[in-house]
């Protein structure tokens, strides 16, 4: 496991999603009340990018079938997705949003 800098703070703006790439893999990072967090950035029901899908309150909802995921656990709320997102650690030292993988 090993810490990667993947934005500025001020890149992600608050209520939205950013993707970004570790390792060539898409990862979406959340700004939800000043807090940070992340989640693989590809649905797990359909191939479509959360990072393009609609993110209200906690959750995200994707773009492709409406499907909706608690963004701090990666969770399913709402059908018809039923596989739980992978979620990373996230921590902020000054301006820089850092992710492990």
């Amino acid at each position: 496991m090993a810490w990667h800098e993947v934005s500025k703070t001020a890149d992600v703006p608050e209520g939205e999603a950013l993707q970004v790439r570790v390792d060539n893999q898409p990862i979406a990072i959340y700004r939800i009340n000043g807090q940070f967090y992340a989640t693989q950035d590809i649905c797990t029901h359909a191939h479509a990018h959360l990072t393009d899908g609609y993110v209200e309150g906690d959750c995200v909802e994707c773009p492709l079938h409406a499907g909706i995921f608690h963004i701090p656990t990666g969770k399913p709320v709402s059908g018809p997705v039923q596989i739980p997102l992978k979620v990373y650690p996230v921590k902020v030292e000054g301006d820089i949003v850092l992710i492990e993988t």
